[in-house]
């Protein structure tokens, strides 16, 4: 997701990726990669990964997993068992991805201005 970052950018949809590991481990793999053009958040509690029901409880580990949200909070798309390498499971999401409802934005006002008494 770091190569096509603008492609998410240009659809106006803001990437998140969020981790039960702990936020010290979350610096040291950030490091690792390089930056990241998405924030990594911490989910150290693991309530994050408990809701959206991909919390592997006896492990203590989350699966990898994939979430659309629109703007409003509706999970429009998921893959709770994403395997990075599926060039497949990648379409799969950026097809879902373009198909999100965009942010309403104000109407322009047409108008005409009147202009100021000198």
């Amino acid at each position: 997701m770091r190569g096509d970052h603008q492609q998410f950018v240009k659809a106006e949809t803001q990437v998140l990726a969020v981790s039960v590991d702990h936020l010290w481990a979350h610096k040291a793999y950030a490091k690792s990669l390089g930056d990241l053009p998405f924030p990594l958040l911490a989910d150290w509690d693991k309530s994050v990964a408990r809701r959206y029901g991909v919390l592997l409880e006896e492990r203590g580990v989350a699966q990898r997993s994939l979430f659309l949200i629109d703007y409003r909070g509706y999970v429009r798309w998921r893959n709770p068992h994403y395997d990075w390498r599926s060039q497949d499971q990648y379409a799969q999401l950026t097809e879902a991805m373009l198909t999100l409802p965009m942010i309403p934005r104000p109407k322009p006002d047409r108008a005409p201005k009147e202009k100021a008494s000198p």
